[in-house]
């Protein structure tokens, strides 16, 4: 199967999926939502813990990954049950505190030569993905948080198609823009851009309660804009991850994407994003 033929199939799949996640299993405050987040939380951090393993070879690295679920189910608790306690302000503290004061008590081993890249590797296995996966938890407590949930998602795997569709077909000439994916071209982005700007207008045409009568063309066409590069962004990003770890792949979760991390990589990167321009767009 080619590989523009795996990308549709599995957008093709994922949409009905996370339409079934959203609008019927809503339940207990997105509870279901809640437990996919946990799952790809946990395994992307995994693959995190994998890639910085092998970027720093024979580096010792603790961090469990199971200790990153804590972070979006104290989100979802802060938001659904304890609005105004900092609990999740107390996991990323104690997740802090965690890495740091083992370092300071096992650091010895090497003689505290290898302390800096283990704090900063561990941070990245602790805070990637999970820290921008909270972001899609708190789109739950929007207004119309599904339709918004859609949208994100919609904008995100057509920006991903359409760009790849592009610069297959036109960017041949124009590729290595980015030293860290040669892959990528001018033709891809700009078409991938445009696209994500054509569907979002449509997919709001179709739902056009989702923001307030009063938002204007050119906020909504800069959402866009923003979504699109911000996605490109967080692909770009995982592929420095795998260069530094000599990978091809993050994994091999996922048939036609390779790992978790290669299929959530611009979704985690857009939804900070998205959340934080749709609240001011709804109260402003």
């Amino acid at each position: 199967m080619k590989t523009v033929l795996k990308r549709i199939l599995i957008t093709v799949i994922g949409i009905p999926l996370i339409l079934s996640v959203i609008f019927f299993l809503y339940y207990l405050n997105y509870a279901a939502f809640l437990a996919v987040i946990i799952v790809f939380t946990f395994l992307g951090s995994k693959e995190t813990h994998a890639l910085m393993m092998h970027a720093n070879t024979g580096l010792r690295l603790r961090f469990s990954p199971w200790i990153t679920i804590l972070i979006p189910v104290a989100s979802h608790l802060g938001i659904f049950y304890f609005p105004g306690f900092p609990i999740l302000e107390l996991v990323f503290l104690f997740i802090v505190l965690i890495i740091c004061g083992d370092e300071i008590l096992t650091g010895h081993i090497d003689n505290f030569s290898g302390s800096a890249a283990r704090i900063g590797s561990n941070l990245i296995i602790a805070f990637y993905p999970a820290l921008f996966v909270i972001f899609l938890i708190k789109l739950t407590s929007l207004e119309h948080a599904g339709w918004l949930l859609v949208m994100l998602f919609l904008l995100i795997f057509s920006n991903d198609v359409f760009a790849y569709l592009f610069g297959m077909s036109l960017g041949k000439s124009s590729r290595n823009i980015f030293k860290v994916s040669p892959g990528k071209s001018t033709a891809g982005f700009v078409g991938g851009t445009v696209m994500t700007v054509v569907i979002g207008f449509v997919y709001l045409a179709l739902i056009p309660t989702i923001f307030p009568a009063r938002t204007t063309w050119l906020l909504e066409a800069l959402l866009f804009l923003l979504i699109s590069v911000t996605s490109n962004i967080g692909d770009l990003f995982e592929s420095v991850l795998k260069r530094s770890a000599k990978s091809k792949d993050s994994g091999v979760l996922m048939p036609g994407r390779g790992g978790i991390l290669d299929s959530i990589d611009s979704i985690v990167f857009s939804a900070p994003f998205f959340y934080i321009f749709v609240t001011v767009i709804q109260t402003g």
